[in-house]
């Protein structure tokens, strides 16, 4: 289960309707409805777009890849909201922060926000797991890019686990113990970069922990 089968659940009228209330654009209402003939049609760029990221989009199809990237970003908006209210500034900070499909040549692996708290920022990444694969594994897999620019950006990532309702919180300023796999099946034989996830960092979700034990980090870096 991807992220637009997942986060359709979520909202309780529909992911589209959120789309709406959070102001996308219409070639993002027309790829989340699976028109793809209208995103060709009256949206050719973003239709050529999206086409052109075969690389990221691994065994997916195009609408698949561009229902999941727009699904991600609404989950992505809406978690940014509850993380200001709860008194953290944020901002988005990815390449893809205008919501805009962008074509394989410039998508990036620039981590997804900014928040900051008491005069501090980090850069945060955020990512979901739809089927309890950390929790079953015990590991997290990153893109052999994605790791080691959150290492560059000495960067938060954040891990929601949609099934349990769980998050994890880990520091890329800090030796993580990941291993590297120089062929990694699940991304297409891409290399890739698998985190363990000790037992006790997956906690149930609740945005008060979240914040405070972001606000922690922050302000401890």
């Amino acid at each position: 289960m991807g992220a637009y089968a997942q986060y359709s659940k979520m909202f309780r009228n529909g992911i589209i309707a959120k789309a709406e209330e959070l102001c996308y654009s219409a070639a993002n209402i027309c790829i989340l409805k699976g028109d793809m003939h209208a995103l060709e049609a009256n949206y050719p760029n973003t239709y050529a777009n999206l086409i052109s990221c075969r690389h990221n989009r691994d065994a997916r199809t195009p609408l698949e890849y561009g229902r999941d990237l727009v699904a991600s970003w609404i989950f992505e908006d809406t978690l940014v909201q509850k993380l200001s209210e709860g008194g953290l500034t944020s901002s988005l900070a990815g390449a893809d922060r205008n919501r805009e499909v962008l074509a394989t040549t410039k998508v990036s692996a620039s981590s997804d926000c900014r928040i900051s708290d008491a005069g501090k920022s980090r850069y945060l990444e955020i990512m979901s797991d739809y089927t309890g694969w950390w929790e079953r594994t015990g590991h997290i897999d990153l893109r052999d890019s994605k790791y080691k620019k959150l290492q560059t950006e000495y960067a938060l990532f954040l891990g929601v686990c949609t099934p349990s309702n769980q998050f994890i919180l880990l520091d890329f300023a800090a030796d993580l113990g990941a291993t590297y796999i120089p062929e990694h099946i699940p991304y297409g034989g891409k290399p890739a970069y698998s985190i363990p996830v000790k037992k006790g960092s997956l906690k149930p979700f609740r945005m008060q922990t979240l914040i405070a034990d972001l606000k922690r980090l922050i302000c401890a870096f």
